[in-house]
Formats: structure tokens, C-alpha cells, sequence
């Protein structure tokens, strides 16, 4: 059974300007911390209404980074450009009209990696360095065995285990739990 579902939509609107045509992605996981993302990609069209090359790839892209997988990409991409091609071409003026693809994705995967969550903690990480203190001088880190000495690049977790910046940020891309005790980071 998929873990995965979606629905591909259309919305259209008139426009004071020259037309706006965009595919909006809502990919909702409720087991991270950022349980909606939001993507929205400029859609480019071939003369027969579907997406091109680029918008595909692009929507590829984008949704291969947050770990939805390729035969999946595949299928709403398929979708979206069938109901582009369906419904740009019965537009009564289609040069004043806003033309926007809504795909709403539901990972309902459990086990999804949480990239946005990593995305977040590293940048966390990379705020929170610290030199260390006179007390952790000697103390091992517990990824590379080393002493922190007078390292000037180290973080504490939320679980308060310390590491080197650098070991820590390597484990992180791995898996989003402490090395130590096994405390989810995110």
C-alpha cells in the first residue's frame, strides 16, 4: 500500500499584468517539524498545453530533494501536465488569466528522511558553535575519539552531549539522532 497520495488541481484568476502561470506543490508530513512545505515553480508550456522540459525537470528536482520517490515524481508530473494541457487551451483569453497547478501530496511514510528537518538542524548546528570550556578540555568526543582540547568549534546537543562541530554536522546527514543516546535531534 502506497504511503504516498495526491491530488492535482487547477486554479485561475484574471490578471492586471501579463498572465502568471505556476505550479504550487503542498507536500504535508505530519511526523517533522515542518509538517506543510511549500514549492512553487514557474510553468513553461509547449504550443499544445503541456509542461515542458524544464518545468518538469524542475518539479524533478524539487520533489526528488524532499524525498518523494522517482515513480511517484513520475505519476504527478504525468497528471499535472495532462491537466495543463486540458484546461490551458479552453481558457476564454488566456492572456489575462493567471493559470496555477496545485498538486497536494500527503506522505503519510513514517520513515520519509526528514529533509527539511535536516535542512533546519544544520543551520541550527552552524548558529550554535561554541568554543569549549576549561571543564571539556579533556574530554572525548564520542564520534572521533578525540579530546575537544582548545577545539574552537564544538556544539552541545539538546540531550546536552558534545561533539565536535564537524563530527556532529557528518553524523546529522546520516541520521537525525544523537550518537550517543539515540535522541531524536528533529
Amino acid at each position: 500500500m502506497s504511503q504516498i497520495s495526491w491530488i492535482v488541481r487547477h486554479k485561475t484568476s484574471q490578471s492586471l499584468t501579463s498572465p502568471k502561470r505556476s505550479i504550487t506543490m503542498n507536500i504535508k508530513r505530519r511526523n517533522t517539524q515542518q509538517t506543510k512545505i511549500v514549492i512553487s515553480i514557474d510553468m513553461k508550456t509547449t504550443s499544445s498545453g503541456y509542461l515542458t522540459h524544464e518545468t518538469a525537470s524542475n518539479m524533478e528536482y524539487m520533489l526528488g530533494y524532499h524525498e518523494i520517490d522517482f515513480d511517484t515524481i513520475t505519476e504527478i508530473i504525468e497528471e499535472a501536465s495532462a491537466v495543463a494541457a486540458h484546461n490551458i487551451p479552453t481558457l476564454n483569453d488566456p492572456t489575462h488569466i493567471d493559470f496555477d497547478i496545485i498538486v497536494k501530496i500527503n506522505d503519510l511514510n513514517p520513515d520519509a528522511l526528514r529533509r527539511i528537518d535536516l535542512d533546519v538542524y544544520i543551520t541550527e548546528l552552524r548558529d550554535n558553535r561554541r568554543d569549549t570550556i576549561p571543564s571539556e578540555i579533556n574530554e572525548i568526543c564520542p564520534i572521533c575519539w578525540e579530546e575537544f582540547g582548545t577545539e574552537l568549534d564544538i556544539n552541545s546537543l539538546s540531550c546536552n552531549h558534545t561533539y565536535h562541530h564537524h563530527c556532529i554536522s557528518n553524523w546529522v546527514e546520516k541520521t537525525l539522532t544523537c550518537p550517543y543516546c539515540r535522541a531524536l535531534l528533529a
